[in-house]
């Protein structure tokens, strides 16, 4: 392979490796940017154009995925979960439209299976030694996710573990026979009910395949060996079997993941037919779904539909599931097509990578796949492949690149950079610069030592208004500044009042373009009613509190927020603390008992019972109430960045018996 194929090829696993990066989409964007520029540059010279089966809907798809991006009412998030879903359509229309992505296919393939074992090995690691809750997930967040990875590549895996014959290459048909059981027995150490009973939906047409292809009834049975092989392994000796999670109807109708799956769809489809044409925008279903949640749905994280197509059709509207349901058709339509007469290795392929993707299109209708930006890039890879083998292409001419005027040339470059490229790179600096370890100021301060986090949030925010990590650096530094102010002294300067009501207009900025996200009004309820006095004192129609006063303007936004998201904890502690301040503190105590009834996780009851506490000791402080608030808070900021969330063992109901501890000391003083 030349240099050309090789940089190529590296560049195509970079992208697929920033895929799984939780944070990386910033990235992914940059990079698939980078595809398409080069991709189109490609084309436009050589003036010639691939039209495969699935192309036109493919450049729909894009089409509609920006429309919905720019027009969302949360625009920082639609553009920066853009490239995550892009990553479908544009994988298949550049790796069509090149002339080496064939050449490259053949290392891309043997890198695929080296990657699916070291993926299973590491899964069946974690069942070994019980690694978090002991389930098999990979890098992942969800063991069903991560089946649905497993059945992607299981399939290319046993294609090249069907067309390698024994008796020429004993060594390498036993290292692949090797790894396609290792795959298979990650696959059954997940127990996901989907990702295995879609494995089984889809393993007769491999089967089939299989042997209209080489009429080898003893490599269907070494197939249907190493599987059995790994389903008893994965039973016996990894303790992890699917048969033990219901399976049969009767005991799915019970089943606490079944029910609360249904009720979300429910409240999802509710959503989407809210929403029918341009949808929330990309990302947002976490911001929209607890308006529609059902209360007696309280076991799920609200953070996705398990069912990938009605979350797209609430994010994106009715036109993205029609868009997508046509991509399922074509996918049907292309292996009824192939699986008719396999006769070539071409054939045989095709149809192996169809079955993968159609495993993935599967289970989408049951668990979150494609919010995976990776999950998206390997479908696209999967199909542009299955295309160059057996699609019949229609070759279209172009327009000549350097016939076009320079002048239309720098337009388009300078709406490219300034609506596509601009909100990636500068979300990737916010990441680098203003969170963690800020390992990117560590590179700046390392040329320049001056420049601070504030200068960097300040600069992108000029560029970037509603890009929310800079605004949120720069509001949390705000906030820092003003609890020290409201520690020291009670009097405040023009200056700091300056500061004061550009913070408050900050987070009402925040919650506009958050889908009205309830934490950054509580933060505000937080600071209009510390500074209520002079906030009243100096309170005009031109400024944030528009003639209302300050505990007025606490009250709306607190019902915006309950009305955003009905069973918002803070808010109602919120709510109850701004009684207090008012002087009705039995009302107080009467909202946090509905609230503690109305409220759906044991965490969010557990705040509900400490702000209680706090509220019956008053004018006590009891600092343990404070110790046990930022416990909880922990779990919460935890939980939001949709990694796995291990609890410390009994954390719970150790912190229950603290809390009744505490409780019966303030019984025993009054």
């Amino acid at each position: 392979m030349n240099i050309t194929r090789s940089a190529n090829l590296l560049f195509i696993l970079c992208l697929i490796f920033s895929g799984f990066w939780y944070v990386g989409s910033a990235l992914t964007g940059l990079l698939l940017i980078t595809l398409v520029v080069v991709g189109l540059r490609s084309t436009f010279t050589r003036q010639v154009w691939q039209d495969f089966a699935l192309t036109k809907l493919m450049l729909i798809y894009i089409a509609w995925l920006f429309i919905v991006a720019l027009n969302s009412p949360v625009p920082n998030t639609s553009m920066i979960t853009l490239p995550v879903l892009a990553g479908l359509p544009v994988m298949y229309l550049m790796a069509t439209n090149s002339l080496i992505f064939a050449e490259i296919w053949k290392s891309l393939r043997v890198i695929f299976f080296v990657s699916a074992v070291g993926l299973a090995a590491w899964a069946v690691f974690q069942v070994i030694n019980n690694v978090g809750y002991g389930h098999a997930v990979g890098p992942l967040v969800d063991r069903n996710a991560f089946a649905a990875l497993m059945n992607l590549l299981w399939f290319p895996a046993s294609y090249l573990f069907i067309i390698t014959k024994f008796k020429t290459n004993p060594w390498q048909s036993t290292l692949e026979g090797i790894g396609l059981f290792v795959i298979s027995l990650a696959l059954f150490a997940t127990a996901s009910r989907g990702g295995i009973g879609i494995w089984l939906l889809l393993l007769p047409f491999l089967l089939w395949a299989s042997y209209q292809f080489n009429k080898s009834k003893q490599l269907i049975a070494a197939i249907l060996l190493i599987a059995t092989l790994a389903f008893f392994c994965s039973a016996t000796l990894l303790h992890s079997s699917v048969v033990e999670r219901p399976i049969q109807l009767a005991a799915l109708a019970q089943d606490a993941s079944t029910n609360a799956r249904l009720m979300m769809w429910q409240s999802t489809t509710k959503m989407a037919l809210a929403h029918p044409f341009i949808g929330t925008g990309w990302g947002t279903f976490v911001g929209y779904y607890p308006a529609y949640r059902l209360p007696i749905e309280n076991s799920t994280s609200g953070l996705s539909a398990h069912n990938d197509y009605l979350q797209l059709a609430a994010e994106g509207g009715i036109p993205v599931l029609l868009l997508q349901l046509g991509v399922v058709f074509g996918l049907l339509f292309q292996l009824k097509r192939v699986i008719k007469y396999v006769a070539t290795d071409a054939d045989l392929e095709s149809v192996a990578l169809l079955l993968g993707v159609l495993a993935v299109f599967i289970q989408a209708g049951v668990n979150f796949i494609f919010c995976f930006a990776f999950m998206n890039l390997l479908v696209g890879l999967y199909l542009a492949r299955v295309a160059q083998l057996t699609d019949t292409v229609n070759t279209v001419r172009i327009y000549q690149f350097k016939k076009i005027r320079s002048w239309l040339k720098q337009l388009f470059t300078g709406f490219i950079i300034l609506l596509i490229v601009a909100p990636f790179g500068l979300h990737l600096i916010a990441q680098a610069c203003l969170t963690g370890i800020q390992p990117g100021l560590k590179v700046i301060n390392f040329f320049k030592a001056d420049i601070s986090a504030y200068e960097i949030a300040s600069f992108i925010t000029i560029i970037r208004p509603v890009e929310n990590l800079a605004q949120e650096y720069l509001t949390q530094s705000a906030e820092h500044v003003l609890t020290n102010l409201a520690r020291e002294t009670s009097i405040m300067n023009n200056d700091h009042l300056q500061l004061l009501n550009e913070t408050l207009v900050r987070l009402e900025n925040l919650r506009a373009n958050s889908a009205n996200n309830p934490n950054y009004g509580v933060r505000e309820v937080e600071l209009l009613i510390t500074y209520h006095t002079i906030l009243d004192s100096t309170n005009t129609d031109s400024n944030i509190l528009k003639g209302k006063t300050a505990y007025s303007k606490a009250y709306q936004i607190i019902g915006d927020n309950l009305k955003a998201d009905p069973y918002h904890a803070k808010s109602m502690i919120a709510l109850s603390r701004l009684q207090v301040v008012e002087g009705h503190t039995s009302n107080a105590l009467h909202t946090l008992n509905l609230a503690e009834q109305h409220i759906l996780t044991r965490r969010d009851q557990q705040l509900i019972l400490v702000e209680t506490l706090r509220q019956l000791a008053a004018p006590r402080i009891i600092t343990e109430l404070d110790d046990i608030e930022k416990e909880l808070n922990l779990v919460q900021s935890d939980s939001e960045t949709g990694k796995p969330l291990v609890l410390p063992v009994n954390f719970s109901e150790l912190l229950d018996a603290k809390l009744n501890s505490i409780s019966e000391k303030i019984k025993n003083v009054r």
